[in-house]
């Protein structure tokens, strides 16, 4: 819209990060991203399933060398 915000935080910055790049303002969130910034999976929110992280950074290991 437009509208300018000082972020005066840095946890205001990496908030207004997540929710407009990638839409989700949800703690905790997590998004690998390769050396540009940009996402190398699908984002992934909290969830107490070990494997399932795992798998999750995994994957993004192997689309980060390829």
């Amino acid at each position: 819209n437009g509208e300018k915000r000082t972020l005066r935080t840095v946890g205001a910055k990496w908030s207004w990060l997540q929710s407009h790049k990638f839409g989700s303002n949800t703690q905790p969130f997590y998004v690998a991203v390769d050396n540009d910034g940009n996402p190398l999976t699908g984002a992934y929110s909290f969830k107490e399933d070990v494997k399932a992280y795992l798998d999750f950074l995994d994957k993004a290991l192997d689309n980060y060398r390829k």
